[in-house]
């Protein structure tokens, strides 16, 4: 066989067990690193979909990396595997993608045993990431509690009704909006959805039980956003 078949084929140097624990844990310690870096970007009160995904993908890249070696027809096959691979969830900030992008990058520097570049590369990046901070992403504690304290409120009223449950909202809440009305019960009724900020102290039984004495109304239900 040529020589430069057997090159291509075979991989030169395989890491022992030492070097291959050691670098996976530092893939999952970078990993960690770039998913603090990614919470800090967040919006407050967004949700958390991204942590764990940074932190396996850091990880899978390094042993990715460590599989591939020096082979390139390894390095063909694991593309042709991970190409039945489709991610189906849109991700939602442009910003998100720059860090599932920071941990693959990680990960495979780690992999590749570029230790330094991965160390700087994270040092780099989280200067970059705090000095140019979104105002979105910055804690903003009134928003936060105005963000806690509201309530969806769901009415069923007769469609013959056309008002008097809003006075009874006003009196329990410091503000209201409507954000959804349909009809059910085949035509019978309307369903109305609000979203409330019920004033200091209020007690969402008292709310419920003083709703549901109107006449027009036939149901009611609430629940923290």
């Amino acid at each position: 066989m040529p020589d430069w078949i057997t090159n291509v084929t075979t991989t030169q140097v395989d890491p022992v067990l030492s070097v291959l624990v050691t670098r996976l844990v530092l893939a999952w310690f970078c990993g960690c690193v770039v998913a603090w870096l990614a919470s800090r970007q967040r919006p407050a009160g967004a949700p958390d979909t991204l942590t764990l995904t940074l932190i396996l993908m850091s990880i899978l890249i390094a042993m990715a990396t460590q599989i591939i070696g020096d082979n390139i027809a390894r390095a063909f096959s694991l593309v042709g595997a991970l190409s039945i691979v489709r991610f189906r969830t849109a991700v939602p900030e442009t910003r998100d993608v720059a860090f599932v992008l920071a941990a693959v990058v990680v990960g495979m520097a780690v992999g590749a045993g570029q230790y330094w570049v991965s160390g700087i590369g994270l040092v780099v990046v989280g200067m970059a990431t705090q000095i140019n901070r979104t105002d979105a992403a910055k804690p903003n504690k009134r928003t936060n509690e105005k963000t806690a304290n509201r309530w969806r409120l769901t009415l069923v009223v007769g469609l013959s009704a056309t008002s008097g449950w809003e006075a009874e909202i006003d009196r329990f809440t410091e503000s209201h909006q409507l954000i959804s009305a349909e009809t059910t019960r085949r035509g019978g009724a309307m369903e109305l959805i609000y979203r409330i900020s019920p004033t200091p102290g209020t007690n969402p039984v008292e709310l419920i039980a003083a709703l549901n004495a109107l006449p027009t109304v036939e149901s009611v239900a609430t629940k923290e956003f």
